[in-house]
């Protein structure tokens, strides 16, 4: 009887020696992973020419050159951070502002426009096409 004592009391024994191993494995492979840290919104430099506004909307179409690291350049509409910058806009203006994404929300932040529109620019868009003259009939 006594033996089988002596065995209950290794088999305890080393049931608790496992446990500690594995909760010491645990604990140091939960300290060596990071947590990833919270992502604040990404900002990007943007420089383009404003085709139109949309106030109603709260956003302003923009032809855009490259983004560096987020997209290639384009025209499109963008939802404006503060409303009132849509006010001192006129297409054709030429403009800069960040572009501020946080997940799916991007939006333009600190828009300046960088030069005025002439008058001819701001009555033609630039990529509008002219209607060629009517000849006249023999």
């Amino acid at each position: 009887m006594p033996d089988q004592i002596k065995l209950r009391v290794l088999s305890i024994s080393g049931l608790r020696a496992l446990a500690a191993v594995i909760a010491l494995g645990a604990a140091l492979a939960g300290c060596s992973s990071p947590k990833p840290a919270a992502q604040g919104p990404r900002r990007y430099p943007l420089q383009g020419r404003v085709v139109a506004i949309d106030k109603p909307a709260n956003q302003v179409t923009v032809d855009a050159g490259d983004i560096p690291g987020f997209m290639s350049a384009m025209t499109m509409p963008y939802a404006v951070k503060d409303p009132q910058s849509l006010d001192s806009l006129a297409p054709g203006d030429q403009v800069t502002a960040d572009v501020v994404v946080n997940d799916t929300d991007v939006k333009l932040d600190k828009l300046v426009v960088v030069k005025k529109a002439s008058p001819t620019e701001a009555a033609t868009p630039k990529d509008a096409h002219p209607t060629p003259a009517k000849s006249p009939k023999p």
